[in-house]
């Protein structure tokens, strides 16, 4: 982990443990440039370990210069590698809020844009200062509990 882009080089494994003790693993996936559904950088290889999971948990910087547009190229990335990847059940969080005013109006425009892409919950944290993050997990947890059970 460190403050600039691209940090994540490796899909990296780890099993978070919910309260009662079940875990379920989770893969850090390294970043998606543009270009990365037509095999730029390591696309494909990253691509196709999100194929593997059965939810996408999208951790975007609020702090970075476009973060909608960063969130976009993702998407876009999704849909143009094909296998539906688009349609997986997905998380947004807006992470480092602790290091912007969110009641500022810029904020809360960033969240509104963002509750229209995502098209459903948008969760405010930060991972360094805690904030936000056992209502997220509780969100991860029951998405996960919903698609076991329609499997």
């Amino acid at each position: 982990i460190a403050n600039y882009p691209f940090t994540t080089l490796v899909p990296n494994l780890g099993v978070v443990r919910k309260p009662t003790g079940d875990g379920t693993v989770f893969a850090d996936i390294p970043g998606l440039i543009e270009g990365a559904s037509a095999g730029l950088g390591l696309g494909h290889e990253f691509l196709r370990h999100i194929e593997r999971t059965k939810l996408l948990l999208h951790l975007v910087d609020i702090t970075d210069i476009d973060p909608v547009e960063n969130f976009e190229t993702i998407q876009n990335e999704l849909t143009a590698y094909g296998r539906n990847l688009e349609d997986k059940q997905q998380i947004l969080a807006l992470n480092k809020v602790d290091a912007v005013d969110v009641e500022t109006a810029e904020i809360q425009e960033l969240v509104s844009r963002f509750r229209e892409m995502s098209g459903g919950k948008v969760f405010l944290i930060s991972a360094v200062a805690g904030i936000g993050l056992e209502e997220l997990m509780q969100e991860v947890w029951q998405v996960l509990e919903m698609e076991e059970t329609s499997l």
